[in-house]
């Protein structure tokens, strides 16, 4: 079997154009070109593709069949086409966007729909370390694009621009026994139970987070919602994620009679300086720096 992209084109071309002159038109070839095309396609095949005893060739059963698998074939060859084109054009074939906690997917939904529209051959991965693993991913070079909380030792190596702020509200259950104290004091959340983010690649000893010496440690804002939701104790919150959840009144926000600094994070687009970005990544971080602060501030 050795049958060529040329025959499958001739193929298809007078299948969809009912017959093998108005084929020929199409691909601005002689008719006996395209016939003889489909004729060598048939004898590689072993097989009959039209029925040619009336006016008009008609498809065969096998042909329709086949005809399937030829248009998936060349759609194959156009999209490998296609892709040669972008990479030739400083397009890379996959761009890996790292963002701290799933939590943030909402208002990044736009700007990955846009980015569809705008690279649909390139591989978007989209992964969510947290806190200082997704630093660690721009420095070795398995994330290209990163949106994380401002670091508190910043890395040389990494360009960082603030997208905007996130206040974080502390929360807890309605029932939670610190819900029936305002405001709470500090010495009140240093002694209930605290829900705090930790990340795979560093221990718990000193994070900045820690208020309460009694903290559950849970890996995804989402998780900690959920933990605040069912009463195991009172954590900061993103405002975006902790919105619904107030309104209808399934956890409620108190207030500390001492403010904490860390109710309110700087959120940042990270970039390894030292790595160049093709032309979706700097598609992608022209946009993110455009459209954050607006995304979420809605």
């Amino acid at each position: 079997m050795n049958f060529s992209l040329d025959q499958l084109l001739a193929f298809q071309a007078a299948a969809e154009s009912g017959s093998f002159s108005a084929a020929a038109r199409r691909l601005g070839k002689a008719q006996s070109v395209v016939s003889t095309a489909i004729a060598h396609l048939e004898i590689d095949l072993g097989l009959s593709l039209f029925d040619r005893g009336g006016r008009y060739p008609r498809l065969t059963a096998e042909g329709e069949r086949l005809l399937r698998d030829a248009q998936r074939i060349l759609d194959d060859c156009r999209h490998l086409q296609a892709l040669a084109g972008d990479l030739v054009g400083g397009t890379e074939a996959r761009l890996t966007l790292a963002v701290d906690d799933e939590s943030h997917l909402p208002w990044l939904d736009g700007l990955l729909a846009d980015f569809a529209q705008q690279f649909p051959r390139v591989e978007l991965e989209l992964l969510f370390p947290l806190m200082d693993d997704l630093v660690h991913m721009l420095l070795e070079g398995r994330a290209q694009v990163g949106i994380g909380y401002e670091q508190i030792e910043p890395q040389r190596d990494i360009t960082r621009h603030v997208l905007g702020r996130v206040s974080a509200p502390m929360v807890v259950a309605p029932a939670h026994p610190l819900a029936r104290t305002s405001p709470v004091r500090r010495e009140d959340l240093a002694h209930a139970r605290q829900i705090a983010l930790t990340a795979r690649g560093q221990g718990t000893e000193g994070q900045p987070f820690q208020v309460s010496s009694q903290v559950w440690w849970v890996e995804g804002d989402p998780a900690v919602l959920e933990l605040v939701r069912r009463g195991h104790g009172w954590a900061m919150v993103p405002d975006f994620l902790a919105r619904g959840p107030l309104a209808r009144g399934e956890i409620v926000e108190i207030h500390c009679e001492e403010p904490l600094a860390l109710r309110c994070h700087s959120l940042e687009l990270l970039w390894h300086r030292g790595r160049a970005l093709g032309r979706a990544g700097q598609w992608m971080k022209a946009a993110l720096l455009a459209r954050g602060a607006a995304l979420l501030a809605a």
